[in-house]
C-alpha cells in the first residue's frame, strides 16, 4: 500500500498534467504552487511585524497622555496666535457749540401812601382828683373812632422800554407784563389795602383837661402803627419777585 505522502504527490502530478493537457502553461502551475508558498511566508512576516510594532508601542498611560497634552497645548497656542489683537482704548473731544438765549427782566413797583384820621364820640366828662397837674383834673370816657386809608400806585414797564425787539419779542414782553407782572403787583395792592378800615376804641381816662387832646392822639397812633406794619409785612412777603421773558423766538 502506498503511503499518504506518496498518494498526495501522485495527486499533484496528475493535476499538473491535467492543466498542461488543457493548454495552461506549465510555468503558471509552478507560479501557483510558488504563490501558495509565498502566502505562507507573508503570514509569517506579518506576525513578525506585529511583534516588532508591539515592542515599539509604550505600555504606560503617561507615555500616551503627554504627547496628547502637548498636541492640545500646541493647538491652543495656534488658536491664540490666530485671534485678532485687541483694540486700544480711544479718547477724544466732542464738537464745541455755543448758543445764546435772550431775555429781559421785568420788574414792577407798587407804592402805598397811608393816611388816617380820628375823632371821639360819646365823650363824658366829670370832675376828678389825683391828677399831678395844675389844671383842672377830669375823668373822661368815650369812644375813639379811627379811620385808615391807603392809596396805591402801580408802575409797570412798557414794551417801548425795550427797543430793537422783533414783533415776536414785543408780543412776549407784552404778555409777560399783562399776564405775569400785572397780577403780581395787584397782589401788592391787595396786601396794602388790608390797612383800610375804621376802628372804634373805647377810652376811660383821668387826666388834666389840657392833656386830653394829646392822650387821644397817642391812643389813635397806638392803633394805627401795628395796622400799617401788618399791611406792609403782607406786601413784603410777596417779594423778591422778578420775571424774565425769553426772547428766543421767531418772527
Amino acid at each position: 500500500m502506498q503511503s499518504r505522502a506518496a498518494l498526495e504527490e501522485t495527486h499533484r502530478d496528475r493535476a499538473a498534467a491535467a492543466g498542461q493537457a488543457a493548454g495552461m502553461p506549465r510555468f503558471l502551475n509552478q507560479a501557483g504552487a510558488t504563490g501558495a508558498i509565498s502566502t505562507d511566508a507573508g503570514d509569517v512576516a506579518a506576525e513578525s511585524a506585529d511583534e516588532d510594532l508591539d515592542a515599539l508601542l509604550p505600555h504606560d498611560d503617561t507615555a500616551v497622555e503627554e504627547p496628547i497634552q502637548r498636541m492640545a497645548q500646541e493647538g491652543a497656542d495656534l488658536a491664540e496666535d490666530l485671534s485678532p489683537e485687541p483694540l486700544p482704548d480711544v479718547s477724544g473731544e466732542g464738537i464745541e457749540a455755543e448758543v445764546s438765549a435772550y431775555s429781559v427782566t421785568l420788574r414792577g413797583r407798587t407804592d402805598a401812601r397811608f393816611s388816617s384820621s380820628f375823632r371821639t364820640q360819646n365823650v363824658r366828662t366829670t370832675a376828678a382828683t389825683g391828677c399831678e397837674c395844675e389844671g383842672e383834673c377830669v375823668h373822661v370816657t368815650g369812644t375813639l373812632v379811627s379811620t385808615f386809608r391807603v392809596a396805591t400806585t402801580v408802575t409797570l414797564p412798557s414794551v417801548s422800554d425795550f427797543p430793537d425787539l422783533t414783533a415776536c419779542q414785543r408780543q412776549r414782553v407784552r404778555d409777560g407784563i399783562n399776564n405775569v407782572l400785572r397780577p403780581h403787583e395787584q397782589e401788592h395792592v391787595t396786601a396794602f389795602r388790608t390797612y383800610n378800615g375804621t376802628v372804634s376804641t373805647p377810652f376811660d381816662l383821668t387826666l388834666c383837661r389840657s392833656e386830653f387832646d394829646g392822650q387821644i392822639q397817642a391812643l389813635h397812633d397806638s392803633v394805627e402803627a401795628p395796622r400799617q406794619a401788618a399791611a406792609q409785612a403782607a406786601s413784603d412777603a410777596l417779594d423778591p419777585f422778578e420775571f424774565e421773558v425769553d426772547l428766543d423766538c421767531e418772527d
